[in-house]
């Protein structure tokens, strides 16, 4: 290959490194804290769940909700609790759905919002329960 064959080779790799660079620093998330995390009950065997807990950190304020996924006159309970951090007490709530009304979560329903402190680590615990007790208890966490 001539020199300037060369050249060209080195300004064409030249622009395309730092074209490559500038996408990476232009796609980057505005924001690097919170997750959505999806959580389901452990009676799924057959495939199909009985409760669903999910969470969507990162959002102002973060999202909380339950699902009932199965007409069979259980409940599904999601419990979201976190530890105090700096500068930000201990918080968390259970919600409760008991009508099985659908395989899928429905917008707007069982649904709670508040404010977690950014970085703090969100505890799931999502359950079905009948007659007062618990079962099929599944455990994840989120970021918010």
């Amino acid at each position: 290959m001539s020199s300037t064959g060369m050249i060209r080779t080195k300004r064409v790799t030249a622009t395309l490194a730092t074209t490559s660079a500038a996408l990476l620093l232009t796609v980057a998330p505005a924001h690097a804290g919170g997750h959505t995390t999806i959580i389901y009950t452990a009676d799924g065997a057959s495939g199909t769940y009985g409760g669903k807990g999910m969470f969507a950190g990162g959002a102002n304020p973060e999202i909380f909700q339950v699902c009932d996924t199965k007409t069979d006159g259980m409940a599904a309970s999601a419990e979201f609790w976190w530890p105090a951090g700096s500068g930000y007490p201990e918080g968390g709530f259970t919600l409760m759905d008991d009508n099985g009304a659908s395989a899928f979560c429905k917008v707007g329903e069982f649904v709670r919002t508040w404010d977690v402190p950014e970085g703090a680590t969100v505890y799931i615990t999502v359950c079905r329960v009948s007659g007062g007790r618990t079962q099929d208890c599944t455990h994840s966490y989120g970021e918010a």
